[in-house]
């Protein structure tokens, strides 16, 4: 059973163009949600590494930037 519009139809009964569109939508559906878990995992990482990379600036860097940021 497939649901579309909060109305459920049975799945069997599409005819080949409608089991193509169904099928479609499915591997779109995985697509999409495979591309969200990566944009949070590219979110987390490009914290942890501007984390580093601020951590490892140089000293003379670091007091110019804590100096921008308290304007």
């Amino acid at each position: 059973m497939i649901t579309v519009n909060e109305k459920s139809y049975d799945e069997t009964k599409l005819s080949n163009e409608g089991k193509a569109a169904l099928e479609n939508i499915q591997v779109l559906n995985t697509e999409q949600n495979q591309l969200k878990i990566k944009f949070q995992h590219n979110e987390i990482l490009l914290k942890y590494y501007m984390d580093v990379l601020t951590k490892n600036l140089p000293e003379e860097e670091k007091e110019q930037k804590v100096k921008t940021e308290s304007k």
